[in-house]
């Protein structure tokens, strides 16, 4: 994180089984916040780091709440924001904003 700023952080440490039931498997960084879940993607090449995200946002619908693939890949396409995180250096960054409220029962 590069910012002028301050800002108070809390990091929780979370047990592997429980990221694996949770959140499949995580490949990169991961954020939750109350509102949204936002899976990333990372790479030198911003269309293989938009693959990237797109791959973990994916997994993430799947290990969360039982999507198949298909299914994710369409409610991404509808329903989900992707931004790009990075171009200034080397590593492009694109992040995905999912909502949880989408899933509430």
């Amino acid at each position: 994180m590069e910012a002028s700023l301050r800002a108070t952080l809390r990091f929780d440490i979370v047990p592997a089984d429980r990221v694996a039931r949770e959140y499949g498997r995580v490949t990169g960084p991961l954020i939750e916040t109350s509102e949204y879940l936002v899976p990333t993607g990372l790479s030198e090449d911003l269309d293989e780091a938009v693959a990237a995200c797109v791959r973990a946002a994916i997994e993430l619908l799947t290990a969360r709440w039982g999507m198949a693939p298909a299914h994710a890949l369409a409610y991404l396409s509808a329903a989900t924001d992707f931004d790009i995180s990075q171009v200034v250096d080397l590593v492009k960054g694109v992040h995905a904003r999912i909502r949880k409220a989408d899933f509430d029962d």
